[in-house]
């Protein structure tokens, strides 16, 4: 059975390079297309055969999308920048074994299984104008489509902000520098199922000889003069009866190449037999790595699925834009708990922008029904003016309010149908792939009973672990390496330690900042009578310092509010089995994420609690009795004594806190919490700053 080669290639299409997706998809196309941006129409010269083209996109993604000329000229729109990236371009050989349908077919099946169902858009254009060399153009799109039909972005975000507040955005799964091989790996297998379908004998190998394990050198390219020039010279040499021999640098060049690969086959028959004895890991990996819709239905799982749990696995690899596993369908679900919290807030705001109208309705009429030149007139007039309306202008206020309303009612009712629609599946898929995760653990572990007894996301971790690098954790190692893994920032992301640091930094700052304007109005009192005009305009600036300050400082209290929950959270993953950990404050809660992230592990609760024991108390700045005894003979630099110091100290301090919950998890008094916030309450009253 002979193997060939096909021609499978990637270009980018860049604003920087001056290229313009419409005048690309006008010459692959054979249409004319208006390019909106440039102001003008692209034709170019006809192809000798007119090209086959049809566009595939998602089915979430707009009907606009299946107008070549509307779909690359929003992609013109959407990418604002000079050198924004317009269009990813792959250029695929086809087989010229297979007529015209089936070649339609074998591109149609690849852009959908590789690109359309990860949330692309294929514009798909075959050529034929040479018999020998029918070959696909898919362009494709850089960025998803949101569930509502708008451009997504092209990275998604990772809803975690840097230490400037500003966000941290993931890498785009589509832009992996793997992409390549692995659509040219997929391809391949299409292509050569395609031919074992048809009975056909012929296989294709697209891989390169380096990673197709063949020691050998490829030939080079002659391209069509060194070609036309070769041809001409065997033609020759056949009707003279010689021996050919080529004429070209570039065909002398591949002479040689045929001539050290004929020797090196020679060496490498020796070696045959022992390579087929080498247990081949790549190929173990491999399999596990393949698409997990796929590995179900291999395993027979996929057709025991009710049809609502294949839609439900289905949407997770739309949604996700990437292969599905436990992790992805877990991160989906954490999506799906923001966007009900963003609902959440958007019902409240509907809710007050309702009230908001119908109070200002009321306070209108009494405003027309009060005598002129009264208070309550003016009384009226103001409280009018309070709701964001004026009286002389209320009429087409309010209608313009009330239409604005109602359109995003409108909006709330279809997004809220869609995320209750959605959510089901998530879950549904979450159940799913826990099962499947332990059937690939069981698998990569040959069936070890301890699998049962771990949590299917950290059984996902050691799979992933298995899938990404290759490397299979002992399970008597495993606790060890999901300690440590779970402490490895990705680069540039906070920890939630580290944002709750940084947002009490950030809530310092704005009380000084209120403090400091507070000091300075009462210094400015000394002016009032003598320079009422710099008093006026600085009393004024004062005023927006004040409205900034507010701003400012709700938006920290309101993320600080999130990153305790947050944290408080994690605890509980970390502690499954500590009941009381949900009476924790956010403090205490950092407290602990912070000593087990310095730990780099998660410390057992009884070696917080042995800070307690009265033979451990501290003597001096929180260092055991028995350290200081023995700080001469260890020969403690000042720098370590004091690092001991400060953990001492902080593991003290989180012993006393748990002891205080685990107490109070046991009484019906009042837990830290409660206290805490009646503490809280007393320092509202006494501060002059509005909390």
């Amino acid at each position: 059975m002979s193997k060939s080669s096909l021609h499978f290639s990637l270009n980018v299409i860049s604003r920087k390079d001056g290229r313009s997706t419409v005048a690309a998809a006008a010459y692959r196309s054979d249409e004319k297309l208006y390019d909106e941006r440039e102001g003008r129409n692209f034709q170019f010269k006809k192809h000798e055969v007119k090209p086959e083209s049809f566009i595939l996109a998602p089915d979430h993604a707009p009907k606009w999308v299946e107008d070549r000329e509307k779909l690359w000229n929003e992609v013109e729109k959407i990418e604002k920048r000079w050198n924004s990236q317009l269009s990813r371009e792959i250029v695929i050989a086809l087989p010229n074994d297979l007529n015209n349908e089936q070649q339609k077919e074998l591109i149609k099946n690849y852009a959908k299984s590789q690109f359309v169902e990860k949330g692309m858009v294929a514009d798909v254009n075959i050529h034929r104008d040479k018999n020998h060399n029918p070959h696909a153009h898919i362009m494709l799109t850089m960025r998803p489509f949101n569930e509502d039909g708008t451009w997504g972005e092209k990275r998604p975000f990772s809803g975690q902000f840097d230490k400037d507040g500003k966000k941290i955005y993931l890498d785009n799964p589509w832009d992996n520098k793997e992409n390549l091989g692995l659509w040219r790996d997929q391809y391949q297998d299409l292509v050569n199922k395609t031919y074992e379908r048809l009975n056909l004998e012929r296989r294709f190998d697209l891989r390169s000889y380096e990673r197709q394990g063949r020691e050998e050198n490829a030939t080079v390219h002659l391209g069509h003069i060194a070609s036309a020039m070769e041809a001409r010279a065997q033609k020759e040499a056949q009707e003279k009866g010689v021996e050919y021999k080529p004429v070209t640098n570039l065909g002398k060049l591949n002479e040689d190449i045929k001539n050290a690969n004929a020797e090196l086959k020679v060496h490498q028959k020796d070696l045959v037999e022992t390579d087929s004895k080498i247990i081949d890991l790549k190929t173990k990996r491999e399999k596990i790595q393949n698409d997990i819709r796929r590995t179900i239905e291999k395993s027979g799982v996929w057709n025991a699925l009710t049809d609502k749990e294949k839609t439900s696995i289905t949407f997770i690899r739309n949604r996700m834009k990437q292969e599905v596993n436990l992790t992805v369908a877990l991160k989906c679900n954490e999506q799906f708990s923001n966007w009900e919290k963003a609902l959440s807030n958007k019902s409240k705001q509907l809710i007050q922008e309702k009230n908001a109208i119908e109070t200002a309705k009321k306070l209108y009429e009494e405003y027309k029904n009060a005598p002129q030149n009264t208070i309550a007139k003016d009384r009226a007039k103001y409280q009018v003016q309070r709701q964001g309306f004026s009286v002389e202008s209320f009429d087409n206020q309010v209608k313009e309010r009330i239409a604005n309303f109602n359109k995003e009612a409108n909006k709330f009712k279809s997004e809220k149908e869609k995320f209750l629609e959605n959510r089901d599946n998530v879950k549904e898929a979450i159940k799913v792939l826990e099962a499947v995760t332990i059937s690939q653990a069981k698998v990569l572990y040959n069936g070890d009973q301890r699998i049962k007894e771990m949590n299917p996301v950290e059984v996902d971790k050691l799979v992933q672990e298995f899938k990404t690098k290759g490397n299979i954790i002992p399970l008597d190692n495993a606790r060890e390496f999901l300690d440590k893994s779970s402490f490895e920032s990705k680069k540039g992301e906070l920890s939630l330690v580290d944002q709750y640091d940084k947002l009490r930094k950030d809530n310092q700052f704005v009380i000084n900042w209120h403090n400091s304007v507070k000091r300075k109005e009462l210094e400015l009192v000394q002016i009032k009578d003598t320079n009422p005009k710099e008093y006026q305009e600085k009393m004024n600036e004062f005023a927006q310092q004040k409205v900034q300050i507010a701003e400012r400082f709700k938006k920290v209290k309101t993320s600080l509010s999130i990153v305790e929950k947050s944290m408080i959270n994690e605890v509980k993953k970390q502690y499954p089995n500590e009941k009381w950990i949900d009476k924790m404050d956010g403090k205490t809660a950092a407290k602990v994420l912070r000593a087990n992230q310095n730990e780099k592990r998660i410390i057992p609760i009884n070696e917080f609690m042995k800070y307690l024991e009265k033979d451990n108390k501290q003597n001096v700045n929180g260092i055991d009795k028995a350290l200081l005894d023995n700080r001469e003979s260890v020969e403690l630099s000042k720098n370590n004594f004091d690092a001991k110091v400060a953990q001492s100290n902080m593991m003290n301090t989180i012993a006393n806190n748990l002891k205080g919950l685990i107490d109070d998890s046991d009484k019906g008094q009042k837990t830290n919490i409660d206290r805490e916030l009646e503490a809280s309450k007393r320092r509202n009253r006494n501060s002059g700053m509005s909390r």
